[in-house]
Order: C-alpha cells, then structure tokens, then sequence
C-alpha cells in the first residue's frame, strides 16, 4: 500500500513539472509561429496588392 502511494505521488509530481517546461516551451514556439505569421501575412498582403493594382489597370485598359 505504501508503494503505491508513493508511485502516486511520485506520479502526480512528475506530471507537474512536465506541463510546466511543456507550458514553456510553447510560449517561445508561439512567439516563433506568431512572427512567422506576421512576415506571411505581410507577404500574401503585397502579393494581394499587386494582383489588386494588375486587375485595376487592366480593367482601365480593356475600357479605353
């Protein structure tokens, strides 16, 4: 019986830690996902731009 408490406790400790460096180490990994997102985001928004600025002057030369 004691056995087995101990295992629980020993258990229940180890769990403790482990989700705690888990907990640190997604918050670095977010902070690379968010700034990898960020950079994406301002790609596809220039890339969105052009496409934007191309079909505008191409309406604007079929009309004339």
């Amino acid at each position: 019986m004691q056995d087995e408490e101990r295992y629980m406790t020993l258990n229940v400790q180890s769990k403790k830690r482990s989700s705690a460096q888990t907990s640190q180490l997604t918050f670095k990994d977010y902070s690379v996902m968010l700034h990898r997102y960020k950079i994406l985001l301002g790609i596809s928004g220039t890339v969105n731009g052009i496409l934007a600025l191309t079909l505008i002057s191409l309406i604007l030369l079929d009309s004339s």
